[in-house]
């Protein structure tokens, strides 16, 4: 073996001992934003609908967030009925298409059907079209649902009598050391203060996912057919010999692709509204005493929910020659790898939606992220510490510097059921590299996307 090699192992031995011990001291446990996975049935799935709700109730939860419980985590469109108010409120139906200039601009929205409100047809409004559709079906969810509550309930552990405990609070906030002291010498036990934390409990979100699935071989078929036509007509004339190669060719790709599933995953993004106006209302109307009037708190309408964005994936899952996979095997990777490349979109088109990971090497700069949280060679990342804490013991991050993403390195490919990750020296690799960080401290930095 040469000698960089003896180099290149030591280096990732010592890396790996050290952040072993730092994960033993809990050095690196950081603040991170709260998320609740919520499933849209899809009453397309068929036979299929079993296994791809257990699939994705199985499916690992993403590591960079909080998992945070509510009581209702799949729910049904089909059983909620849209009213005309859903509509309106949701933007559509407000405009009424009434001039000639109206149905001209409509035309530039092809995706949006009109609906009629006139006899004649001299009046009407613009559809949603189905992707809008399922989002005023989410804000019937969360307001019938009553999801802002659910969330801030279960931030409280508020139990139906209306005692409730600030622990998961604690847990989550990483608290300085005197502030926990603080908190434990209360008398009364209910350290309100920590209802002004919105940094922490303002961090929660919600996503929304609703899959659909199709299957390879009607697409596959029709693509081999359009290609044996094509052919036939180039070679018409030629020896059957050439025709029939030609054809085992084609034959071949249709074997290799026709199995299996096409999904489509469209994912929508909601965070709960929880700002310094809201957390001092809370204090003083709901737990400003030792027990919740809890009347008073579920006909609150004080929690909301905010729409953030929206994405859409396709996954495809492709085979081995002599592979045979089950079904149910094909859709729970289908389901898996699809809901990372929605997560990975996600938190590139939404910036608050982009979490820290912690630096887990230097010299250079390693993390462990990779292709499964969509990083890219040459992308930006900020360098992140924490600042001082505040009067409540609250520590934020402050941004130290820069990193890219190493074009040079290859970046770890830790998406579900992926080869292993190979370097120029045949080395298997579990973290991606960056460029620069100079002054980045192992255990105490983190980094954040930029672009």
């Amino acid at each position: 073996m040469k000698i960089q090699n003896y180099k290149k192992l030591l280096v990732m031995f010592f890396t790996g001992f050290l952040f072993t011990q730092l994960l033993s001291q809990d050095v690196i446990d950081y603040r991170r934003a709260s998320l609740t996975m919520v499933l849209i049935e899809n009453e397309n799935l068929g036979k299929s609908k079993q296994i791809v709700t257990k699939s994705y109730n199985s499916n690992p939860f993403p590591d960079k967030y909080n998992n945070h419980q509510i009581a209702d985590k799949v729910f049904d469109p089909s059983k909620l009925k849209l009213t005309t108010q859903d509509y309106l409120d949701a933007g559509f139906y407000i405009d009424t298409l009434k001039t000639p200039k109206d149905f001209l601009g409509a035309l530039k929205k092809p995706l949006n059907p009109l609906r009629y409100v006139a006899k004649d047809s001299s009046k009407a409004v613009l559809e949603p079209t189905p992707e809008e559709l399922n989002n005023i079906f989410i804000q019937k969810y969360i307001k019938e649902k009553g999801l802002a509550r659910q969330i801030v309930s279960s931030w409280f552990n508020i139990k139906p009598d209306g005692n409730f405990d600030w622990e998961l609070i604690k847990e989550r906030g990483k608290y300085s050391a005197s502030a926990q002291k603080k908190m434990e010498s209360e008398t009364d036990a209910k350290p309100t203060d920590l209802l002004m934390d919105f940094g922490l409990i303002g961090q929660t979100y919600t996503v929304f996912n609703k899959m659909t699935f199709f299957e390879n071989e009607p697409v596959a078929r029709s693509v081999r057919d359009a290609a044996k036509k094509e052919v036939a007509q180039k070679l018409m004339g030629k020896p059957e010999i050439l025709l029939n190669k030609a054809y085992e060719g084609i034959d071949a790709v249709y074997n290799k692709t026709k199995e299996g599933y096409t999904v489509i995953c469209n994912t929508y993004l909601y965070q709960l509204v929880y700002n310094d106006s809201i957390a001092q209302k809370a204090k003083l109307e709901l737990f400003n005493n030792s027990i919740i009037d809890m009347k008073a708190f579920n006909s609150s309408d004080l929690f909301k929910m905010q729409f953030v964005g929206k994405t859409t994936v396709s996954s495809i899952v492709t085979f081995k020659i002599g592979e045979k996979r089950t079904e149910e095997q094909i859709i729970d990777l289908q389901v898996r790898r699809t809901l990372d490349k929605a997560f990975a979109k996600l938190q590139k088109e939404n910036v608050q939606f982009r979490p820290i990971t912690p630096i887990t090497g230097k010299d250079p700069i390693i993390a462990l992220i990779g292709l499964k949280e969509g990083l890219e060679p040459g992308q930006t990342y900020e360098i992140l510490e924490k600042g001082a804490p505040d009067k409540l013991g609250i520590q934020n991050y402050v941004s130290i510097g820069k990193v890219t993403v190493d074009k040079k390195t290859p970046i770890w490919d830790n998406t579900q059921d992926a080869e292993p990750t190979i370097d120029e020296q045949g080395i298997e690799i579990k973290h991606s590299t960056f460029k620069g960080g100079k002054n980045a401290t192992l255990g105490l930095s983190y980094i954040r996307l930029i672009k």
